[in-house]
């Protein structure tokens, strides 16, 4: 019984599971099978569903029935190029490493990148396939996929194997199979062998557009060239509109060019060029030949400007038949740059020995900005000594150096001559003068000196020995050595071409300064006397300047009358030296006891000059006249004028003691002690002050009221006030100025603050200590100190010493680039300068303190005073305009500082006007007048400036314009000039390499090499 239950359970086990195994068989298996037959009809998206929904069943899946269907489903997906198919693949390599289907997956991956042009990713992803694993169409794809990879990564020999066993074979990209063998032969120039695989393909509808093409090529370049001018006929027959007709007509061309049918060669080719982006270098260069074989010069240039793109021989060439071109059009200047930049390279000795002269010859006639063109002939000489145009630029480079600008070159140069003839030795004495006149004009003194020795040294008695012995007096009298001055004005006198000289006349003129520097008056005045007879112009400012010095010699020998008539006739002559001729007559006037005569005269010049730094001086004397009349209340009247009108002059402080002392004259005590009262409070410290303190003391004990005096005193916290202690004060305070005149400042520091510490305030020379303390500082660069010292002085009011305090304030804030400070220190001297030259100094620093702080208003308002004052020297006006322009151009009132810079840049010999002339043809630029700021750089290269910088910005700027102007060749040339001869280490270079490369990216995008 117990044996049948079991028999019996083992039956009804094996039956349900049986019965549950057919069940799953007829669904999953069902889909799986389903999925693959879908799959071989190529019905991929009802494939893919039929895996997906087997591999979602809740049924039991065999392991290797899953596997096989994940990979059917990602099979699906690389057919119907799903969108993560790539990353599918890979996730799914990754799961399944040992998959027997890793051949097919390796060429999926391939083929996507493949269809992706990722040509090199795709190799690495078909070399690792065996494609012995793949049917049979499979291999077909793969191998076509894969050859055409290889040909597009450069390895056309493995690809040609592959192409050739394929096009033998019948599947659906046979006829590509077959093209892409033709080809892959073409490429390796087996046109031989691709010819007849290309005639083979003539009738394809697919190609034979494209091999027609090829087949001219071929034709081409296997000479025949009747068939390939059937071909060319044919192309141009049917398919006229082409995008590749540009390499039919390049080839044509280039044909017709080698048979020297050079009008058809430029006819072909420029239609070439009308066709395609880019060109060929060697088809450029043939356009510009054919040009230059048939006359046309000027018509080649263009066509050899863009084949430079390369320093190669062809570029050199181009060069060289550039500057020929140009030099038949009459264009030096561009003939010259093409001349320069075929030195660039050395591939031809003879196309360089051509260039190097022809570059020499076109500097020598054009422009020379950096001194090129004694470089070039100097380099011929040096590269070709034996050349048979040797001796032609031997006597260009002796003409150059007389006829250039560029004089520091040229001394250069000429010092390397062994054996200098009679012009060679003038040329260097002219070189040398003219760089001690550069030095000159820059004010520096001791470097012209120097030049001008160098010049008179070479030829004593040559054409320039009179001009360089007046220039090296002139420039001895501004280095204060006035008898050097003096030896070298009679050593001009003494050459025979002297009188030749346009510096004759004023020779006399500067003898007379010197001689009058050194208080010879007598000589003074005979010279420049002299100099008044042999002057033309006898209303020029030098003319009357000379009449004041004359009348000055004769006010020194006392000879009043002769001053005064010498005064007096040249009052009349300038305004810009008048206020002086009038102060000196008048003064004179009342030397001579003729004060009405005088004070008639000094009040003509406080009227017709009221901002004359002699006003404050003419009120006093007006003063002083008036009281030797007697005329006490007129001379109060004159006093009181001045200190209304001039409060913080010199002379205010005399002034307001001799109201006092008028008053105490006229027994007024009252009047005389409020006056002297006035003077110690507005004028502390001052010798005036302490003076005045000793007269009020003289007029308390004639009034009886010493109490009164003392009362007085203490309320003013005076430590020294009484003429007891007078000597005393005194001796300390010389001890400690002896100490500051052996320039020990630290000594007299310590004693000047003893002098301080003891008697002040009240002793008599508290400002005077004051003021060596603060100096003593500044001697000692201890400038911090210096400053609170100065500090100090510029608080007491009407002392003697604020104009400098105020001057070594600024000075020092400025140069601590505290602009703000030394603006208000500037804005105060200009309040207390009493000399214009003071006014000037502090005006100017107003301009640059204000130019730091960008308020360039003020600079504007500042620079219309200093424009408009007679006295503002040619140096202060020069700077003055400077800022102002600046200042223009910062608000955008551009022609308004084009006013001043055109103002500036008529010397170009200086700093600023060097770069006026820059930022002239700036302006224009920004005003978009291209044409205007070319002619002003291209003017600026004649000039003769020692700047080079500005002139090297200037060409920068030149090719800007030319890149705005859309002329990239002529913007390179001017750059690769400028970086050839401008020699300096500086921002300049970064300028250029930056331009240069912009340039060189945009003449590649145009040309092939």
């Amino acid at each position: 019984m117990k044996k049948f239950l079991l028999i019996l359970l083992l039956f009804v086990a094996f039956t349900g599971s049986y019965a549950q195994q057919t069940l799953i068989y007829t669904h999953s298996d069902r889909l799986f099978e389903q999925g693959k037959e879908l799959f071989d009809q190529q019905k991929y998206t009802a494939s893919y569903r039929s895996f997906e929904e087997f591999l979602n069943s809740t049924d039991k899946i065999r392991a290797g029935q899953r596997h096989e269907a994940e990979y059917y489903l990602v099979a699906n997906a690389f057919e119907l190029r799903q969108q993560h198919t790539f990353s599918l693949i890979q996730h799914f390599l990754t799961s399944n490493p040992y998959t027997p289907f890793i051949d097919k997956l390796y060429a999926m991956l391939g083929i996507l990148l493949y269809e992706e042009d990722q040509f090199e990713n795709a190799l690495s992803y078909f070399n690792k396939v065996n494609e012995k694993r793949l049917n049979r169409g499979e291999k077909l794809n793969f191998q076509f996929c894969k050859a055409y990879t290889l040909l597009k990564t450069g390895s056309y020999h493995e690809a040609l194997v592959l192409f050739k066993d394929l096009k033998g074979e019948k599947f659906q990209r046979q006829e590509d199979a077959r093209y892409y063998y033709a080809y892959t032969e073409y490429a390796l120039q087996n046109y031989s062998a691709a010819l007849p695989e290309f005639l083979g393909l003539e009738d394809s509808e697919v190609y034979k557009e494209k091999v027609a093409f090829y087949l001219f090529q071929i034709y081409y370049f296997l000479g025949i060239r009747n068939e390939m001018n059937e071909r060319y006929e044919f192309i141009t027959t049917h398919y006229p509109n082409h995008p590749d007709n540009a390499e039919i007509y390049r080839i044509k061309g280039e044909v017709a060019y080698a048979e020297g049918q050079y009008e058809d060669a430029i006819n072909y080719l420029k239609r070439y060029e009308s066709l395609s982006p880019q060109m060929l270098r060697n088809d450029l260069y043939m356009l510009g030949i054919a040009h230059i074989r048939l006359n046309r010069h000027y018509s080649s240039i263009p066509y050899f400007q863009r084949v430079t793109t390369e320093p190669d021989a062809m570029t050199e060439n181009a060069y060289l038949h550039l500057g020929n071109a140009y030099i038949r059009a009459n264009d030096k200047e561009n003939a010259r740059l093409a001349f320069e930049a075929a030195l660039r390279t050395n591939f031809d000795k003879q196309v360089r020995e051509e260039a190097l002269l022809n570059y020499a010859l076109t500097t020598y006639e054009t422009t020379s900005a950096f001194g090129e063109s004694i470089s070039a002939l100097e380099q011929f000489l040096e590269e070709f000594p034996n050349s048979k145009d040797a001796d032609k630029v031997k006597n260009y480079l002796a003409m150059e150096y007389m006829a250039t600008k560029n004089y520091e070159v040229a001394y250069q140069s000429i010092q390397k001559v062994a054996r200098p003839n009679e012009k060679i030795l003038e040329a260097k004495q002219y070189i040398l003068y003219q760089l001690g006149t550069e030095a000159f004009a820059r004010q520096d003194f001791n470097k012209a000196v120097d030049y001008f020795t160098l010049s008179i040294q070479n030829l004593p008695v040559g054409i320039y020995a009179p001009e360089s012995y007046y220039w090296r007096s002139e420039s001895f009298y501004r280095l204060g050595m006035h008898e050097n001055s003096i030896d070298d004005l009679n050593a001009f006198f003494r050459l025979p071409d002297a009188k030749r000289s346009n510096n004759y006349v004023p020779a006399h003129y500067g003898m007379g300064y010197a001689y009058f520097s050194r208080k010879n008056f007598r000589l003074a005045k005979e010279y420049f006397e002299r100099y008044t007879t042999l002057e033309r112009n006898k209303k020029s400012d030098i003319f009357a300047d000379a009449l004041n010095r004359i009348g000055d010699c004769y006010f020194y020998d006392r000879d009043f009358r002769n001053a005064e008539l010498i005064y007096t006739r040249s009052a009349n002559l300038s305004p810009n030296t008048g206020d002086y001729a009038l102060f000196q007559s008048g003064y004179v006037a009342g030397l001579q006891k003729k004060y009405s005569t005088k004070i008639s005269r000094l009040n003509d010049l406080v009227k017709n000059y009221p901002k004359s730094e002699f006003a404050d001086d003419a009120l006093y004397e007006i003063g002083r006249a008036y009281i030797m009349l007697g005329n006490d209340a007129e001379a109060l009247n004159a006093y009181r004028r001045l200190l209304s009108l001039l409060p913080n002059s010199n002379m205010a402080r005399s002034a307001a003691y001799e109201i006092g002392m008028i008053y105490q004259n006229q027994e007024k005590y009252p009047e005389a002690i409020k006056a002297y009262k006035a003077v110690i409070a507005d004028y502390p410290g001052s010798v005036e002050a302490f003076t005045a303190l000793q007269s009020l003391e003289g007029i308390y004990i004639e009034m009886n009221d010493v109490p009164a005096y003392l009362a007085y005193v203490n309320s003013l916290d005076m430590k020294s006030s009484r003429i007891s202690v007078s000597h005393e004060d005194s001796i300390s305070y010389i001890a400690a100025e002896k100490q500051y005149m052996n320039s020990s400042y630290r000594q007299a520091i310590t004693g000047f603050r003893t002098y301080l510490n003891n008697y002040c305030p009240g002793g008599k020379y508290c400002t005077a200590a004051q003021f060596y303390i603060a100096d003593s500082y500044y001697r000692l660069e201890d400038y911090e100190h210096a400053l609170s010292e100065y500090q100090q002085l510029t608080m007491i009011q009407g002392n003697q010493y604020m104009e400098e305090a105020l001057t070594r304030s600024a000075e020092i804030t400025y140069d601590q680039k505290r602009y703000g400070a030394a603006l208000e220190y500037f804005e105060e001297l200009i309040q207390a300068a009493q000399s214009s030259e003071r006014k000037n100094t502090a005006r100017l620093g107003v301009l640059r303190s204000s130019y730091q702080l960008k308020d360039y208003q003020k600079i504007i308002s500042v620079v219309s005073d200093i424009v408009s004052d007679s006295k503002s020297g040619p140096e202060v006006l020069n700077e003055a305009r400077y800022y102002r322009a600046k200042a223009y151009i910062a608000t955008k009132e551009l022609d308004l500082a084009l006013e001043d810079l055109k103002w500036l840049a008529t010397d170009t010999r200086t700093a600023i006007g060097a770069e006026s002339k820059y930022l002239t043809a700036q302006v224009y630029f920004m005003e978009w007048k291209l044409d205007e700021s070319e002619k002003e750089i291209l003017d600026f290269a004649k000039k003769n400036t020692p700047f080079q910088y500005w002139l090297a910005r200037s060409f920068v700027l030149l090719s800007d314009i030319y890149q705005s102007k859309q002329q990239d060749f002529q913007a390179k040339q001017y750059l690769l000039s400028l970086q050839r001869n401008y020699k300096v280490d500086d921002d300049i270079q970064e300028m250029i390499t930056t331009r240069l490369d912009a340039i060189s990216r945009r003449e590649k995008s145009k040309v092939i090499n």
